[in-house]
């Protein structure tokens, strides 16, 4: 008997480990060589946040339904108090998945019919919301554009939580429902979506945005850093949102932090341990522990594009070293996140970080911005793959943006300084003729002069909202520009005085002779 007991044992201390080996599937290892995979991690990310000037980043990693790694790194605010797992940071646009989520369970429970045209649940007057399904907002194939919300944008960033939603959504469907036949449309990535999504959760549940997914997505998932207001999450130990101006890290407490019009659409706030409990749910068929929150084919609905390549909802699909991933980036002013899911390993990775601006995006891929490179970092890390390119630092970037707009100031300063020489030094004639010479001086007063009065045309007014919302995610550049259109308009001061005085030397030269 006794050797029987030492044989089962000695069996289990054999069997127990590869049980645990198979469950964390695919090629991914928590330890390789006596050396921990989570110390590369730390080690990667360590280096990234000091070439990428992350002031604070938080990191979750989960594998079915384990938690297998949370850890905060650097500071969430000036104070110096240290980043942890629950420190909320912006969403950004991986918000959409949770109002995705939201219209989602009111479809299981019958409440919503994907292919029923939105007039069934927004009262509207415009004949295109006939021809718009919930579905098509799901996959952002409505036709609406992101360009043309930004208007709406700029109008709701001081609107009251209660009713910003509403006032959103209204404005939406007068700008895109006009249409007047049915027309299939392409994906065409666009806020306003998900606006009027949220607008239909609230219609058809009977509660506010907000209160129904806290009761029906944070509540059972133990998102308990999570909120849907920026005074929430701010009471509860926000991150601080840092702005880039030439380089150097500048906290921003302005207005555009928040918008609460367009919170379906991504303006919510969590942590690092909330959005694992989240994946966890989104890999496991809608469950996290005992409860559920979708059934397992509405997951597998939320997670399919209808054409590759397209949009889910929510999510898009990608690959990384050849692993199909998929996942969505996030930004808002001063936050940005990127979280990816690995559906053959059943591995997932969300990251954020307090500071964004327009200069933290690749180009011409704009959606893909520094957390997407850290998160991609971590699953080549967890696999045992080369990390891969991770593009210019932060610091390269503005050696070349600063060294750019160095070169154009002193050239500006030059000419600056020469019409000033010609305009207030001794005269000196121009061997030109007068007509030549009026022509040639009118055409630099009116360049010098055109630069000035198209910022204030795009300052003062909305004829092209993308112009604010520029300047308010890059404005150490856009200040540039509104500096060196005054010197422009300085010297175009000067021409005119020149063109002056040259009017008046004539004048005296034909009196004297």
């Amino acid at each position: 008997m006794k050797m029987r007991i030492i044989a089962i044992i000695l069996c289990g201390l054999v069997i127990f480990p590869l049980f645990s080996s198979a469950r964390s599937g695919g090629s991914m290892q928590a330890e390789r060589s006596g050396t921990s995979v989570f110390s590369e991690v730390d080690t990667y990310i360590a280096r990234e946040m000091k070439r990428q000037r992350l002031p604070g980043l938080a990191l979750g990693i989960v594998q079915g339904d384990r938690l297998l790694y949370l850890k905060g790194y650097g500071q969430a605010d000036s104070s110096g108090r240290p980043v942890t797992p629950e420190t909320p940071f912006g969403l950004g646009s991986i918000g959409k998945s949770i109002t995705a989520m939201a219209v989602l369970q009111l479809a299981e429970t019958g409440k919503i019919d994907l292919d029923a045209p939105i007039q069934r649940y927004i009262p509207t007057k415009y004949k295109g919301a006939e021809f718009i399904t919930v579905r098509q907002l799901l996959n952002q194939t409505s036709g609406f554009s992101q360009i043309s919300t930004f208007s709406n944008t700029l109008a709701s960033v001081n609107g009251q939580y209660q009713d910003a939603i509403e006032k959103n959504a209204l404005s939406y469907a007068e700008k895109f429902l006009k249409q007047t036949k049915q027309t299939e449309h392409p994906f065409t990535y666009s806020n306003a979506n998900y606006v009027l999504l949220g607008y239909i959760v609230q219609l058809v549940s009977g509660q506010s945005y907000g209160d129904y997914v806290k009761e029906h997505i944070f509540s059972p998932l133990s998102m308990h850093d999570s909120y849907v207001t920026l005074d929430e999450a701010a009471a509860h130990g926000l991150a601080t949102p840092y702005r880039r101006i030439f380089g150097y890290n500048v906290a921003y407490d302005g207005p555009f932090v928040y918008i609460a019009g367009d919170a379906p659409a991504g303006y919510m706030y969590t942590s690092a341990k909330d959005m694992s409990h989240y994946l966890i749910a989104q890999m496991n068929g809608g469950r996290f522990e005992d409860d559920s929150v979708l059934t397992s084919e509405s997951i597998r609905l939320m997670q399919t594009e209808p054409v590759p390549g397209t949009y889910a909802m929510g999510w898009s699909s990608d690959y990384i070293n050849g692993l199909r991933v998929i996942g969505s980036p996030g930004g808002s002013l001063g936050f940005q996140a990127q979280t990816f899911m690995v559906p053959e390993q059943q591995l997932g990775v969300i990251v954020f970080a307090n500071v964004l601006d327009a200069i933290d995006a690749a180009w011409p891929d704009t959606h893909v911005i520094t957390t997407t490179h850290i998160a991609s970092g971590v699953i080549n890390l967890l696999n045992e793959q080369p990390i891969g390119e991770s593009g210019l630092s932060i610091s390269q970037k503005y050696m070349l943006v600063n060294g750019l707009l160095f070169i154009l100031s002193v050239w500006l300063l030059y000419t600056t300084a020469r019409t000033a020489k010609r305009c207030f030094g001794p005269w000196s004639p121009d061997n030109s003729g007068r007509i030549e010479l009026s022509i040639k001086v009118i055409a630099r007063i009116v360049l010098n002069f055109a630069g000035l009065f198209m910022i204030l045309l795009l300052s003062m007014t909305q004829v092209v909202p993308i112009w604010h919302m520029a300047t308010i995610f890059q404005p150490d550049v856009f200040l540039w520009l509104k500096i060196v259109t005054v010197l422009m308009a300085l010297k175009g001061s000067m021409e005119i005085i020149r063109l002056v005085r040259s009017i008046r030397h004539e004048k005296t030269s034909k009196l004297k002779y």
